[in-house]
Protein backbone atom coordinates (compact mmCIF):
# COMPACT_ATOMS: atom_id res chain seq x y z
CA UNK A 1 0.00 0.00 0.00
CA UNK A 2 1.47 3.25 -0.84
CA UNK A 3 1.93 6.32 1.26
CA UNK A 4 -1.03 8.06 -1.08
CA UNK A 5 -3.46 4.96 0.03
CA UNK A 6 -2.64 5.73 3.81
CA UNK A 7 -3.39 9.31 4.21
CA UNK A 8 -5.52 11.54 2.43
CA UNK A 9 -5.38 15.34 2.09
CA UNK A 10 -8.47 17.18 3.61
CA UNK A 11 -9.98 20.47 2.55
CA UNK A 12 -11.49 23.07 5.12
CA UNK A 13 -13.50 25.94 4.18
CA UNK A 14 -15.80 28.01 6.03
CA UNK A 15 -19.76 28.88 3.85
CA UNK A 16 -21.87 31.62 4.38
CA UNK A 17 -18.88 33.69 5.93
CA UNK A 18 -19.49 34.76 9.62
CA UNK A 19 -20.80 38.32 9.82
CA UNK A 20 -18.86 41.14 9.53
CA UNK A 21 -20.24 42.70 12.96
CA UNK A 22 -21.40 41.11 15.84
CA UNK A 23 -22.66 42.66 19.27
CA UNK A 24 -21.03 41.46 21.90
CA UNK A 25 -22.54 38.10 23.64
CA UNK A 26 -23.96 37.63 20.72
CA UNK A 27 -24.62 33.99 19.19
CA UNK A 28 -23.02 33.25 15.59
CA UNK A 29 -23.27 30.72 13.85
CA UNK A 30 -20.41 29.36 11.45
CA UNK A 31 -21.43 26.39 8.92
CA UNK A 32 -18.06 24.56 8.20
CA UNK A 33 -17.46 22.10 5.12
CA UNK A 34 -14.83 19.23 5.28
CA UNK A 35 -14.70 16.70 2.91
CA UNK A 36 -12.05 14.12 1.32
CA UNK A 37 -11.11 14.53 -2.65
CA UNK A 38 -11.45 10.46 -2.46
CA UNK A 39 -14.58 10.63 -0.68
CA UNK A 40 -13.92 9.16 2.50
CA UNK A 41 -17.28 9.57 4.69
CA UNK A 42 -16.14 12.01 7.65
CA UNK A 43 -19.41 12.81 9.28
CA UNK A 44 -19.71 12.67 12.54
CA UNK A 45 -16.02 13.31 13.33
CA UNK A 46 -15.40 16.57 15.56
CA UNK A 47 -14.45 19.86 14.73
CA UNK A 48 -12.60 22.07 17.23
CA UNK A 49 -13.19 25.71 16.63
CA UNK A 50 -10.64 27.73 18.59
CA UNK A 51 -12.17 30.96 20.20
CA UNK A 52 -11.00 33.51 22.73
CA UNK A 53 -8.05 33.03 25.22
CA UNK A 54 -7.66 29.68 23.39
CA UNK A 55 -10.79 28.07 24.41
CA UNK A 56 -12.30 25.17 22.59
CA UNK A 57 -15.57 24.55 21.22
CA UNK A 58 -16.15 20.78 19.97
CA UNK A 59 -18.72 20.24 17.10
CA UNK A 60 -19.84 17.41 15.28
CA UNK A 61 -21.26 17.42 11.45
CA UNK A 62 -24.86 17.81 11.30
CA UNK A 63 -26.94 16.60 8.31
CA UNK A 64 -27.99 19.80 6.33
CA UNK A 65 -30.68 19.29 3.12
CA UNK A 66 -29.09 16.35 1.32
CA UNK A 67 -24.98 17.23 2.52
CA UNK A 68 -23.55 15.07 4.78
CA UNK A 69 -20.41 16.96 4.97
CA UNK A 70 -21.64 20.37 6.80
CA UNK A 71 -20.89 21.77 10.40
CA UNK A 72 -22.97 24.13 12.09
CA UNK A 73 -21.49 25.26 15.31
CA UNK A 74 -23.21 28.22 17.34
CA UNK A 75 -20.63 30.81 19.06
CA UNK A 76 -21.03 32.78 21.66
CA UNK A 77 -19.15 36.38 20.90
CA UNK A 78 -17.07 37.28 23.37
CA UNK A 79 -17.68 40.79 25.55
CA UNK A 80 -14.08 42.28 23.80
CA UNK A 81 -14.61 44.93 21.60
CA UNK A 82 -13.03 44.86 18.22
CA UNK A 83 -11.29 42.32 15.95
CA UNK A 84 -11.62 38.65 16.80
CA UNK A 85 -10.56 35.89 15.07
CA UNK A 86 -11.75 31.98 15.59
CA UNK A 87 -9.77 29.19 14.49
CA UNK A 88 -11.74 26.22 12.75
CA UNK A 89 -9.45 23.07 12.74
CA UNK A 90 -10.75 19.64 11.53
CA UNK A 91 -8.22 15.97 12.26
CA UNK A 92 -5.65 14.45 11.90
CA UNK A 93 -8.35 11.73 12.33
CA UNK A 94 -7.73 7.88 10.91
CA UNK A 95 -11.00 6.98 8.66
CA UNK A 96 -11.53 3.45 7.60
CA UNK A 97 -7.42 2.94 8.68
CA UNK A 98 -7.12 6.01 6.23
CA UNK A 99 -5.23 8.98 7.84
CA UNK A 100 -6.52 12.56 6.95
CA UNK A 101 -4.62 15.34 7.37
CA UNK A 102 -5.29 18.32 9.80
CA UNK A 103 -6.53 21.54 8.15
CA UNK A 104 -7.47 25.11 9.81
CA UNK A 105 -9.36 27.75 8.42
CA UNK A 106 -10.07 31.30 10.06
CA UNK A 107 -13.04 33.33 10.60
CA UNK A 108 -12.74 36.78 11.56
CA UNK A 109 -15.12 39.02 12.46
CA UNK A 110 -15.66 42.35 14.51
CA UNK A 111 -17.30 42.38 17.98
CA UNK A 112 -19.44 45.87 18.48
CA UNK A 113 -21.53 47.19 21.51
CA UNK A 114 -24.38 46.31 21.63
CA UNK A 115 -27.77 48.97 21.08
CA UNK A 116 -29.51 50.93 23.61
CA UNK A 117 -32.94 52.83 22.62
CA UNK A 118 -34.71 56.05 24.28
CA UNK A 119 -38.21 56.83 24.93
CA UNK A 120 -40.01 60.25 26.18
CA UNK A 121 -43.72 60.31 26.82
CA UNK A 122 -45.82 62.62 29.07
CA UNK A 123 -44.38 65.99 28.45
CA UNK A 124 -46.88 68.45 29.48
CA UNK A 125 -47.56 70.89 26.57
CA UNK A 126 -47.83 73.91 27.20
CA UNK A 127 -45.53 74.65 30.24
CA UNK A 128 -45.31 77.67 32.60
CA UNK A 129 -42.25 79.76 32.05
CA UNK A 130 -40.01 79.13 35.32
CA UNK A 131 -42.87 76.15 36.23
CA UNK A 132 -41.86 72.61 37.60
CA UNK A 133 -43.22 69.73 35.41
CA UNK A 134 -41.61 65.72 34.79
CA UNK A 135 -41.24 64.08 31.97
CA UNK A 136 -40.93 59.93 31.77
CA UNK A 137 -38.03 58.40 30.06
CA UNK A 138 -37.31 54.70 29.14
CA UNK A 139 -34.24 52.84 27.93
CA UNK A 140 -34.34 49.08 26.25
CA UNK A 141 -31.38 47.09 25.70
CA UNK A 142 -31.59 45.10 22.42
CA UNK A 143 -30.26 42.34 24.19
CA UNK A 144 -33.06 42.72 26.83
CA UNK A 145 -30.54 43.45 29.47
CA UNK A 146 -31.61 44.72 33.09
CA UNK A 147 -30.64 47.77 32.85
CA UNK A 148 -31.98 49.17 36.29
CA UNK A 149 -29.88 51.60 38.34
CA UNK A 150 -28.78 52.90 35.15
CA UNK A 151 -28.36 56.80 35.12
CA UNK A 152 -29.14 58.84 32.28
CA UNK A 153 -28.73 62.89 31.71
CA UNK A 154 -31.29 65.44 30.64
CA UNK A 155 -29.26 68.25 28.17
CA UNK A 156 -30.32 71.42 27.21
CA UNK A 157 -29.77 73.28 23.81
CA UNK A 158 -26.81 74.36 24.74
CA UNK A 159 -25.86 70.39 25.56
CA UNK A 160 -25.51 71.27 29.78
CA UNK A 161 -27.08 69.01 31.92
CA UNK A 162 -30.40 70.20 33.35
CA UNK A 163 -31.23 67.14 35.26
CA UNK A 164 -30.53 63.62 36.08
CA UNK A 165 -32.36 60.56 36.72
CA UNK A 166 -31.94 56.66 37.44
CA UNK A 167 -33.72 53.83 35.70
CA UNK A 168 -36.07 52.16 38.00
CA UNK A 169 -36.20 48.25 38.94
CA UNK A 170 -39.36 46.71 37.42
CA UNK A 171 -40.06 47.29 33.23
CA UNK A 172 -42.53 50.15 32.29
CA UNK A 173 -46.08 48.01 32.21
CA UNK A 174 -46.87 45.95 29.38
CA UNK A 175 -43.30 45.35 28.63
CA UNK A 176 -40.43 42.79 29.52
CA UNK A 177 -37.41 45.05 29.35
CA UNK A 178 -38.36 48.88 28.83
CA UNK A 179 -36.70 50.03 32.27
CA UNK A 180 -38.07 54.12 32.70
CA UNK A 181 -37.77 56.61 35.35
CA UNK A 182 -39.47 60.07 35.87
CA UNK A 183 -37.47 62.98 35.53
CA UNK A 184 -37.91 66.35 37.75
CA UNK A 185 -37.57 69.80 35.21
CA UNK A 186 -38.23 73.12 35.49
CA UNK A 187 -39.14 75.14 33.08
CA UNK A 188 -36.75 77.97 30.94
CA UNK A 189 -37.85 81.53 32.04
CA UNK A 190 -38.35 83.05 28.52
CA UNK A 191 -41.05 81.31 26.64
CA UNK A 192 -41.05 79.91 23.74
CA UNK A 193 -40.34 75.83 21.78
CA UNK A 194 -37.29 74.25 23.18
CA UNK A 195 -35.57 70.96 21.79
CA UNK A 196 -33.91 69.02 24.60
CA UNK A 197 -32.58 65.72 24.89
CA UNK A 198 -31.85 62.90 26.90
CA UNK A 199 -28.48 61.10 26.74
CA UNK A 200 -27.88 57.47 28.01
CA UNK A 201 -24.64 55.77 28.22
CA UNK A 202 -24.78 52.03 30.82
CA UNK A 203 -21.49 51.12 31.92
CA UNK A 204 -22.49 48.53 35.01
CA UNK A 205 -23.62 45.91 32.44
CA UNK A 206 -21.56 42.82 31.98
CA UNK A 207 -22.05 43.23 27.97
CA UNK A 208 -21.24 46.40 26.47
CA UNK A 209 -23.77 48.78 25.20
CA UNK A 210 -23.42 51.67 23.01
CA UNK A 211 -24.65 55.02 24.03
CA UNK A 212 -28.16 56.64 23.29
CA UNK A 213 -30.05 59.54 22.89
CA UNK A 214 -33.18 61.17 21.87
CA UNK A 215 -34.72 64.55 21.57
CA UNK A 216 -38.29 66.18 22.18
CA UNK A 217 -39.90 69.41 22.53
CA UNK A 218 -41.26 71.96 25.24
CA UNK A 219 -43.57 74.02 24.34
CA UNK A 220 -43.14 77.08 27.52
CA UNK A 221 -45.46 79.91 27.73
CA UNK A 222 -46.39 83.04 29.70
CA UNK A 223 -48.48 82.42 33.08
CA UNK A 224 -51.93 82.40 32.47
CA UNK A 225 -53.97 85.95 32.83
CA UNK A 226 -57.42 84.98 31.97
CA UNK A 227 -60.04 82.02 31.67
CA UNK A 228 -61.60 81.47 28.76
CA UNK A 229 -64.92 79.18 29.03
CA UNK A 230 -66.31 77.51 25.55
CA UNK A 231 -69.32 76.42 25.65
CA UNK A 232 -70.00 74.02 22.40
CA UNK A 233 -73.89 73.27 20.86
CA UNK A 234 -75.28 72.08 17.54
CA UNK A 235 -76.81 75.42 16.38
CA UNK A 236 -80.50 73.61 15.52
CA UNK A 237 -81.25 71.81 18.35
CA UNK A 238 -79.09 73.72 21.26
CA UNK A 239 -77.59 70.40 21.85
CA UNK A 240 -74.33 70.21 24.04
CA UNK A 241 -72.02 68.87 22.35
CA UNK A 242 -69.18 66.63 23.83
CA UNK A 243 -65.54 65.00 23.63
CA UNK A 244 -64.74 67.90 20.84
CA UNK A 245 -60.67 68.65 20.68
CA UNK A 246 -60.56 72.36 21.36
CA UNK A 247 -57.58 74.26 20.58
CA UNK A 248 -56.90 77.93 20.97
CA UNK A 249 -53.11 78.70 19.82
CA UNK A 250 -50.66 76.01 21.84
CA UNK A 251 -53.56 75.80 24.51
CA UNK A 252 -55.46 72.10 24.11
CA UNK A 253 -58.69 71.17 25.77
CA UNK A 254 -62.06 68.96 25.70
CA UNK A 255 -65.95 69.67 25.98
CA UNK A 256 -67.45 68.14 28.74
CA UNK A 257 -71.22 66.40 28.76
CA UNK A 258 -72.10 70.26 28.95
CA UNK A 259 -70.03 71.35 25.94
CA UNK A 260 -68.08 72.86 27.71
CA UNK A 261 -64.29 73.45 28.10
CA UNK A 262 -62.21 75.72 30.17
CA UNK A 263 -58.37 76.80 29.26
CA UNK A 264 -56.38 79.52 31.02
CA UNK A 265 -54.03 81.48 29.51
CA UNK A 266 -52.37 84.68 28.88
CA UNK A 267 -53.99 87.45 26.86
CA UNK A 268 -53.59 87.89 23.57
CA UNK A 269 -55.18 87.11 20.00
CA UNK A 270 -55.87 83.78 18.89
CA UNK A 271 -57.52 81.69 16.60
CA UNK A 272 -59.92 78.95 18.36
CA UNK A 273 -60.54 75.96 16.49
CA UNK A 274 -62.72 72.94 17.23
CA UNK A 275 -62.96 69.74 16.08
CA UNK A 276 -65.61 66.96 16.24
CA UNK A 277 -66.06 64.03 13.76
CA UNK A 278 -69.71 64.11 12.06
CA UNK A 279 -69.64 68.26 12.96
CA UNK A 280 -68.39 71.59 11.27
CA UNK A 281 -66.91 74.21 13.10
CA UNK A 282 -65.25 77.64 11.55
CA UNK A 283 -61.95 78.85 13.41
CA UNK A 284 -63.06 81.94 15.30
CA UNK A 285 -60.59 85.07 16.30
CA UNK A 286 -60.59 85.39 19.94
CA UNK A 287 -59.04 88.50 21.20
CA UNK A 288 -58.78 87.54 25.23
CA UNK A 289 -58.00 90.51 27.40
CA UNK A 290 -60.40 89.93 30.64
CA UNK A 291 -62.36 86.04 31.74
CA UNK A 292 -64.52 84.73 28.68
CA UNK A 293 -67.43 83.07 28.08
CA UNK A 294 -68.51 82.47 24.23
CA UNK A 295 -70.94 80.06 22.74
CA UNK A 296 -69.94 78.24 19.42
CA UNK A 297 -72.74 76.91 17.13
CA UNK A 298 -71.48 73.55 14.97
CA UNK A 299 -73.03 73.00 11.86
CA UNK A 300 -74.04 68.89 11.49
CA UNK A 301 -71.80 67.14 8.50
CA UNK A 302 -74.18 65.68 6.04
CA UNK A 303 -73.37 61.94 5.19
CA UNK A 304 -70.06 62.72 7.03
CA UNK A 305 -69.64 59.26 9.25
CA UNK A 306 -68.86 59.72 12.75
CA UNK A 307 -66.15 57.27 12.91
CA UNK A 308 -64.08 58.30 9.90
CA UNK A 309 -61.33 59.51 11.90
CA UNK A 310 -60.97 56.46 13.95
CA UNK A 311 -61.09 54.52 10.24
CA UNK A 312 -58.06 56.18 8.17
Amino acid sequence: MTSDDQSHATTIEVIDSAPLEVPAGATVTLKVRVSCPRGCDLTSIPIQIGAAAGALVRGGFATEGDRDDIAEVKLEAPDRLGEHRWSVTFGPYDVAGIRHDAVTVSARTRIIPNTTSLAVWSIPSPVVTGAGFAIEVGAKSSTGAVLAAERLEVHDEAGEVIARGELGGTPYRGTTALYWTNVELVAPAREGLYSWSVAFEPKGLALAHERASTTFSVLVVRPPEHRLIIKLIEKDTLAPIADAQVRLGAYPAATDSLGIAEIDMPKGVYDLNISKAGYEVPTTRVRLDNNMLIEIKALPAPGEDPDAAWLM
